[in-house]
């Protein structure tokens, strides 16, 4: 958690983890301004944190050498949470009973959830999988989709 100073108070601002949606679309030349601001915000007050999932799916996406390099400084530069053994034995048991629900969730979604929920982190996202995570378990999510009909 960070501090914020809002009027005469200080109030506690949760730390956040950005999910690889988010990241490609704080990195997009056009649209995502909202999300783009917030990000910004959160960087600057060293609020956002990654894991070895999200560092994995950003690099494997880039389009060069150069944008691997300077992409893997970025990501090494925040905080790290650990994707350990305890995160995937949760990650499975969530993704079993997701499937008992009639709802398959992808392994790297799983894992996300879980790694935010092992330190308490807000999961930014434009990923409807985590909204329907965020109905059966407890999970801090902040979504930057946008309504159907509204551009991006």
């Amino acid at each position: 958690m960070a501090l914020r100073i809002q009027g005469r108070q200080v109030v506690s601002v949760p730390s956040v983890l950005l999910d690889t949606s988010a990241w490609i679309a704080f990195f997009s030349p056009i649209g995502h301004d909202v999300l783009k601001s917030e990000v910004r915000a959160a960087l600057k007050a060293e609020r956002v944190f990654t894991c070895a999932v999200v560092r994995t799916e950003l690099l494997v996406g880039a389009r060069d050498h150069a944008g691997f390099s300077k992409l893997g400084e970025l990501l090494q530069s925040l905080p790290h949470v650990p994707v350990d053994d305890d995160v995937w034995r949760r990650a499975a048991a969530l993704g079993f009973a997701m499937r008992k629900r009639g709802q398959s969730i992808p392994l790297s979604d799983l894992l996300i959830a879980e790694a935010c929920t092992s330190q308490a982190l807000e999961l930014w996202h434009l990923d409807e999988h985590y909204e329907t995570l965020g109905a059966h378990v407890k999970l801090a999510t902040r979504s930057f989709l946008m309504p159907l009909g509204r551009g991006r």
